[in-house]
């Protein structure tokens, strides 16, 4: 990877560098970053600033300009607690509705490979998982990786990159954290992320993250509601299966984004509840 950096260094363009080394570019991100904030000595000061610099850039992973976004999490096929029939129905919604970008918060997989399970090697739970994870031709995904899917690293395994080289319409994100933009506003997309202040390039921006199981909305963060039947909070309201709409409202300067969280009733029907309204400035 230090050779790819070097490249970048001497000017040759982002997404030449992608290519010639085959990268994801949240791979080539994450070594920026990591570069950035090290103490090592493989780059001089000046040379530390231009990755920087091109990290900044190049950061977003898709910028928004008006479009619907779907926002689910933890779906955790391959365990006890998954629901795969949930899925067909998001994206049934999807169709329906005018959305044509779905994000994946993380925890796609199990990860637990434990002999008596149903799944108890990590080859027939990613076969299930490729299974039961649909591509859609009129939906790009975008998916996260979460602590569950981490784990199928110890067995070689890149639960992110099966997928996409297996789905159509399938783009990983990488693992625990990425970001996408909205008019140029940064917005942290997460999954239990464990990066430290100090070790973010991207100063406040507002996030969305999986893990917690339970839908909150708060002034600066969202978090979503699981896509299984894993309800660690089954006896509220906001910890029951669901997912997240968001819709754009623009005007010259400014933006309004409306996050509408939908829950499933008894009969797989989902169904509106409570919708947040938070007001951004236009980076661009």
């Amino acid at each position: 990877m230090r050779e790819a950096l070097e490249h970048l260094i001497a000017g040759e363009d982002f997404d030449t560098v992608l290519e010639e080394y085959q990268l994801n570019k949240y791979e080539l991100l994450e070594s920026l970053r990591d570069e950035v904030i090290s103490h090592k000595k493989y780059f001089q000061h000046e040379q530390k600033e231009q990755l920087k610099s091109i990290y900044m850039d190049s950061y977003s992973m898709i910028d928004f300009q008006g479009e619907r976004v779907m926002f689910v999490s933890d779906t955790h096929f391959a365990s006890k607690f998954e629901y795969p029939d949930y899925f067909p129905i998001v994206l049934d919604f999807c169709h329906t509705n005018g959305i044509h970008y779905l994000f994946h918060g993380g925890d796609i997989g199990d990860g637990m490979i434990q002999p008596g399970k149903n799944y108890h090697t990590p080859i027939k739970q990613v076969e299930h998982i490729l299974d039961v994870y649909l591509e859609d031709k009129k939906v790009r995904q975008f998916i996260l990786g979460g602590n569950h899917d981490s784990k199928y690293h110890k067995y070689g395994i890149d639960l992110l990159k099966v997928l996409a080289s297996e789905k159509k319409n399938v783009y990983p994100l990488g693992y625990a954290q990425s970001y996408f933009t909205i008019f140029g506003y940064p917005f942290s997309f997460e999954h239990h992320c464990t990066i430290r202040p100090q070790y973010r390039l991207i100063a406040l921006p507002f996030t969305i993250t999986g893990h917690a199981h339970k839908s909150r909305f708060g002034d600066d963060f969202i978090k979503l509601p699981t896509l299984s039947h894993d309800h660690h909070y089954k006896d509220f309201p906001a910890g029951v299966p669901g997912f997240i709409v968001m819709d754009t409202i623009s005007d010259l300067t400014t933006f309004d984004l409306k996050f509408s969280r939908y829950s499933f009733t008894s009969s797989l029907e989902p169904y509106q509840e409570e919708a947040y309204v938070y007001q951004f400035v236009k980076k661009c």
